[in-house]
């Protein structure tokens, strides 16, 4: 059923031409994408097989029935086909905006995904995260796509105080990073959409090992939430055609920022002396 020009022709389009040849599972996810498109953009796959009534391998099956790799590839063909240009730039602009106006928008967005996730947070899983680091004989970190730079600024900081902590951009890295783990380790899944295969693949492979599980994401259905022990969750409002939001970064990057600075306190004897001696080896390499 594979068709290379499903994609020039547009993904409804294409999905009406297949419906008639589907059967079971797979005509089931064609009749909710073609009655709810709009909505199907704004679902993971976890959350669409709830609603359509069916498993997500059956999506990920029905996506690749299409010529698509898979249904991340499906929404973002379908988003481009149902949603205006400047609504995939950022949801709140219109064509008419002034650019002082889209700054301001992009601003107060950002401002209200912390306030969100600062509402939402269970301070308790943090401190119980917070514990776990402090007492972890080493921490890995997985992530990838836009998710890695918050991963790499995170091992950045958690080896400043002190903390043997490892991450590499190379998803085979990250994995024989996770089949090295053991009990005594703490491994962390970064990653927006909870649904990054590289991410939960790393995470899921850590737990096998023995290692304290901890994901950070925006929704706690997500596949990457199952493989947690502990599961820190932001919000900011769904875009998962557009996983580049900023305002989900940032809501991600505060809620890195807060675990570590709970570290710091924790280990604050600790942290004074690893900070003393990480300044002074790399102080020579600023003016």
């Amino acid at each position: 059923m594979k068709n290379p020009n499903n994609h020039e022709r547009g993904t409804l389009a294409a999905i009406s031409d297949a419906l008639p040849k589907l059967r079971g599972t797979t005509q089931k996810v064609a009749e909710f994408i073609l009655s709810f498109p709009r909505e199907t953009i704004d679902l993971t796959v976890t959350e669409l097989a709830v609603r359509a009534g069916v498993s997500e391998a059956s999506i990920v099956r029905f996506a690749q029935l299409l010529g698509y790799s898979g249904f991340h590839a499906l929404k973002i063909r379908l988003a481009e086909d149902i949603v205006s240009p400047m609504l995939l730039v950022h949801e709140d602009l219109k064509p008419d905006d002034t650019p002082a106006t889209a700054v301001q928008k992009a601003m107060t967005v950002g401002l209200r995904s912390l306030e969100e996730t600062l509402r939402i947070l269970d301070l308790a899983v943090i401190e119980e995260a917070i514990q776990a680091l402090c007492n972890a004989h080493q921490i890995v970190l997985f992530a990838s796509g836009n998710s890695i730079p918050i991963a790499m600024d995170f091992n950045f900081r958690l080896t400043k105080i002190g903390l043997t902590s490892r991450f590499s951009i190379d998803p085979t890295m990250q994995e024989m990073y996770a089949s090295l783990t053991t009990p005594q380790d703490v491994a962390i899944g970064i990653s927006h959409t909870g649904s990054s295969k590289d991410t939960v693949y790393a995470l899921e492979l850590a737990k096998q090992h023995g290692a304290r599980t901890i994901c950070i994401t925006n929704h706690s259905d997500a596949p990457l939430t199952r493989h947690g022990d502990l599961c820190l969750i932001t919000a900011s409002r769904v875009s998962h055609f557009r996983e580049e939001r900023m305002d989900s970064n940032l809501a991600m990057v505060a809620l890195t920022e807060a675990v570590y600075v709970g570290i710091c306190i924790a280990r604050s004897d600790e942290m004074v002396q690893a900070v003393s001696k990480t300044v002074r080896a790399t102080e020579h390499r600023k003016y």
